[in-house]
């Protein structure tokens, strides 16, 4: 018998997440072409050139910033929810990283009561969406460097490293839980198909569940 699902993630958020996942992929492999020549030998043939990686690097630039502004003008009150609910980090939050650890390596744990995004999501939203953003910045800024002060220029490649270095982290680790983790592999469905397992719901995002089923 099929199980009731519930509706997780709209139309306009699975393309923001999946049109930006394959732009910062695609930027990430071009992009350590540049950034080391130990990877830049060994990954440059696969874009053809040098020239090549770095000219795919700038297109895709183009569309991992196009991309979210796009999905913020289709769903601009979704964006805002969002936001919102990332924000508003409470005890229950608290409480959730603090038994992760144990649901991370496999144990069956109670968790308190979460919103949409729990305490772990929270947290990765707002440090990746930070790196990517600073990622965008200095890296349009390195791009004109002509048009821009040489003292900032030479401050945004190092930003530009690290961002890249810790929105990496973020995005192994996004992927792993999302999709692969035993406890968590439902959210992989939900931005896939948008839904997610009404018993899934309820126990992975409780407070979200009920305000859902009862509006």
């Amino acid at each position: 018998m099929l199980k009731e699902r519930v509706l997780r993630f709209s139309g306009s958020a699975r393309f923001a997440h999946w049109g930006h996942t394959i732009t910062f992929l695609v930027l990430l492999f071009t992009g350590l072409t540049l950034f080391t020549p130990a990877l830049g030998r060994v990954l440059t043939p696969l874009f053809g050139s040098h020239v090549t990686a770095s000219s795919i690097h700038k297109v895709m630039a183009v569309f991992f910033t196009i991309i979210p502004l796009i999905a913020l003008v289709i769903n601009f009150k979704g964006f805002v929810e969002w936001w919102k609910d990332v924000f508003s980090f409470g005890a229950n939050d608290i409480k959730f990283l603090m038994v992760f650890p144990l649901e991370f390596f496999g144990f069956h744990v109670e968790i308190p009561p979460q919103s949409k995004f729990n305490g772990g999501e929270k947290m990765n939203s707002v440090v990746t969406t930070t790196s990517c953003v600073l990622l965008a910045l200095s890296g349009y800024v390195m791009w004109f460097k002509d048009a821009f002060p040489a003292g900032l220029v030479q401050w945004c490649y190092p930003i530009h490293g690290i961002c890249m270095i810790l929105a990496t982290c973020m995005v192994c680790m996004h992927a792993y839980l999302g999709s692969f983790h035993p406890g968590s592999g439902e959210s992989f469905w939900g931005m896939w198909k948008g839904t997610v397992r009404s018993d899934w719901a309820a126990h992975h995002h409780a407070k979200w569940y009920n305000e859902v089923t009862k509006s």
